[in-house]
This record gives structure tokens, C-alpha cells and sequence, in this order.
């Protein structure tokens, strides 16, 4: 039974501060670009709108992997995906492949830039960047069993390529509040 590293968004505390933008983007330097991205998601009129953290989502079946000509990508054990952009030539076949656009190319180096995981952090018993500076602690980190991974978590998202890629990611829905009022 392998095991693997994934993120995981609770839908119920992003407040769309950016913190986990922010603090990767300080972090590695990066500018004109970021690995993290808060997107807004806006739903119905009389509910309020979803805030998600969103970044390289470690597939199982990563296409980027497969995409690459020159071999940069590596899944390690633990399911993260990692980019050695050293010999990238910055051909964005894997940018183009990528559903989620999580890779971007970086205006600095003029090769692909991605999510790591922070796994320097990770190998030094730490938590990424992002988690780290995530104020309402809306984004972790859990270790979860790779066969119970399900892409249903996109299932509403229309990304075709998710049961094949099958993206490591817990997204906890956002429950409906209620609103108690007290009397007298």
C-alpha cells in the first residue's frame, strides 16, 4: 500500500488573502509569475463566492511527465512531481498538456517553472511555504492511501483529462451556514 503527500483546500476558511500566493512568491523569488494561484469561483446569487488555492496538483498520472522531450519531470515515491529545469528548453509542451495550468513559463529563466511541493522543506520534516503562511489554515498537507484517491473532487470543475489524470488533491465542499438568532 503506497502512500502519498496531497494538499488539501477546505473550501469553508479561504478568505481570499493570498497569504500562500504571497509567501511562495517571496520565498523562491518569483516575479512576474506564481506557482500558487487564489482563484475565485462564483456560484449562485444567494450563495457567497468559493475562494480556492490552487497549484500543481501532483496527478497520479501526471501528463506533464509524459509530455516533456527532454525527461525533467520525476514522480517520487511519495507522489510528488518535480521539475529539474536545468535541461528544460523551454518548449511549453507541458504547459499546453497541463489541465490545471499549475506549470507556467517562468519570464526570468525562460523555462518552466512548477510547484515542487517544497521539498526541501518536506525532506527537512517542514510544511511548504504555502501552508506555512496560510492564515485561516484553509490549506495542509495529509498523507493519504494512493489507491483512495478519486478525481471526483473536479468532478463539477468540466476538466475532462481528470479521471485519467487523476490529480492528488482533497477539496473540502463548503457547507451551507445557518443562521441562528437568538430571541429577546
Amino acid at each position: 500500500m503506497t502512500s502519498r503527500l496531497v494538499f488539501s483546500i477546505d473550501l469553508n476558511r479561504c478568505i481570499n488573502c493570498k497569504t500562500c500566493e504571497m509567501g511562495c512568491n517571496d520565498f523562491y523569488g518569483l516575479m512576474g509569475m506564481h506557482r500558487r494561484n487564489v482563484v475565485t469561483i462564483e456560484t449562485d446569487s444567494d450563495q457567497p463566492q468559493l475562494h480556492i488555492s490552487i497549484s500543481c496538483n501532483h496527478c497520479v498520472n501526471p501528463v506533464c511527465v509524459y509530455s516533456c522531450p527532454e525527461n525533467n519531470f520525476q514522480v517520487r515515491e511519495d507522489g510528488i512531481v518535480v521539475h529539474n529545469p536545468n535541461n528544460c528548453k523551454g518548449c511549453k509542451r507541458c504547459v499546453e498538456a497541463c489541465p490545471f495550468d499549475a506549470l507556467k513559463l517562468n519570464p526570468k529563466t525562460n523555462r518552466v517553472d512548477k510547484c515542487n511541493f517544497c521539498v526541501d522543506r518536506i525532506e527537512q520534516g517542514l510544511r511548504p511555504v504555502c501552508v506555512e503562511n496560510c492564515i485561516t489554515s484553509a490549506l495542509s498537507i495529509m498523507r493519504v492511501d494512493a489507491d483512495e484517491i478519486k478525481s471526483n473532487n473536479f468532478q463539477d470543475a468540466d476538466v475532462p483529462i481528470v479521471a485519467y489524470t487523476k490529480p492528488s488533491i482533497n477539496i473540502i465542499k463548503k457547507r451551507t451556514g445557518h443562521i441562528f438568532l437568538r430571541e429577546g
